[in-house]
């Protein structure tokens, strides 16, 4: 190996490790304003792109002694099992955050123990001097664990970007009372860098090639960049702190052409009024049993005023009212047209008596503790229903 060979691969850790500490910071210290204020809304997996960021410390004895052999698995186990590991947490805590499903924790914990673990010993184990792994297992053993660990995170992986677009495509149809809560466009484009990424670590682990890998170092460096400039800015729509004088403004000016044609940055409001599943749910279920779900729904919507959560979900009202999902909500349609009409009528009437019981309120807090994200999206909400009665 060549002085300058040594030296690039060398540089080429260092970027990749400066430019992971540097993202970490930045989504640690860096919040937008105004949507610092809500942060577990707008960066939901935040705390965990802090902590996958800061992963990267483990590549300090690469960084230090690039042509040791150590240090030069602990660079491929990095870079096929771990990195793919955290693309999968940063899917699972953001989108799956967005979407309040937190059952990827269970699975992620039973397969982060193993790929952490040998992770932790080979960074031990390169630390100490003259030790060569390989010496004291076979050369072969350990592209074994390398590569058995990289397929499991892999079909994990391929798991979460599956479910994303099973989320994005969820999104047209009747199962949001806020349809602005996912980030379909961004969805998109953060899937397409991970399947380039996965295809990056795949060739680096495979080749053995410390040039190759470096040159994926500097990839994964340039796509991390992109990562967090992108993400920067938060791509969920809600509540965001308005000045004094756009208070007044608004408030003043409820019925103005602007506020009330402004629709929730861009949301398509879906109500399939049209559809046969009313008259197919209605067919297969008994008038009793009819009774007992709309109860049950009305129970968790209205005495429990479920519809207070801004991000409430035709799922989690199935959920919570025990029934099938797919006859709650074809009652729903039958009984109230859609679940966004249902949900957001509620929200509507809450908006009126929170006023009246609290008359030194502003709409700003009346639409907030009515379960709306913003004036915006109250205006469209209340221009679009209304229109329709």
């Amino acid at each position: 190996m060549g002085l300058g060979a040594t030296y690039f691969y060398g540089l080429a850790a260092t970027v990749f490790l400066t430019t992971s500490l540097v993202i970490a910071a930045v989504r640690w210290f860096h919040l937008c304003k105004p949507y610092n204020l809500n942060p577990g809304y707008y960066y939901p997996g935040r705390p965990f792109v802090i902590a996958v960021y800061l992963n990267a410390l483990l590549l300090i004895p690469y960084v230090l002694r690039p042509e040791d052999p150590d240090a030069w698995y602990l660079v491929r186990i990095y870079f096929l099992p771990v990195t793919l590991l955290h693309f999968t947490i940063l899917m699972f805590s953001y989108f799956g955050g967005i979407m309040q499903w937190g059952k990827w924790r269970g699975p992620m914990i039973i397969i982060e123990v193993p790929v952490f673990l040998v992770l932790v010993v080979v960074f031990c184990l390169s630390l100490l001097p003259n030790f060569h792994i390989e010496d004291k297992i076979s050369h072969l053993l350990c592209d074994y664990i390398l590569f058995a660990l990289g397929a499991v995170v892999t079909l994990f992986c391929l798991t979460a970007m599956f479910l994303v677009v099973k989320w994005s495509k969820s999104i047209g149809e009747d199962d949001y009372s806020n349809t602005a809560d996912f980030p379909v466009v961004e969805a998109k484009r953060w899937l397409l860098l991970v399947i380039v990424n996965i295809l990056v670590c795949w060739v680096g682990a495979v080749s053995e090639n410390k040039m190759v890998l470096a040159l994926c170092m500097l990839l994964f460096a340039a796509s991390s960049v992109i990562f967090i400039i992108s993400a920067l800015h938060p791509h969920r729509r809600g509540l965001a702190e308005e000045d004094e004088n756009e208070k007044e403004k608004v408030v003043d000016s409820e019925n103005n052409e602007e506020a009330e044609n402004f629709g929730d940055a861009g949301t398509v409001i879906v109500e399939d009024r049209g559809s046969d599943a009313e008259h197919i749910y209605s067919r297969t279920i008994s008038q009793q049993k009819k009774g007992e779900i709309l109860e049950a729904i009305r129970t968790v919507v209205e005495e429990q005023e479920a519809f207070l959560d801004p991000h409430l979900t035709l799922q989690d009202v199935a959920d919570r009212s025990g029934y099938n999902r797919t006859y709650v909500s074809g009652l729903i349609k039958s009984e109230y047209g859609s679940f966004f009409s249902y949900i957001n009528r509620r929200r509507l009437a809450h908006v009126e008596s929170y006023q009246k019981e609290n008359p030194a309120a502003t709409i700003l807090e009346a639409v907030i503790a009515s379960g709306f994200n913003s004036r915006q999206a109250y205006y469209s909400v209340k221009k679009r229903l209304e229109s329709n009665s």
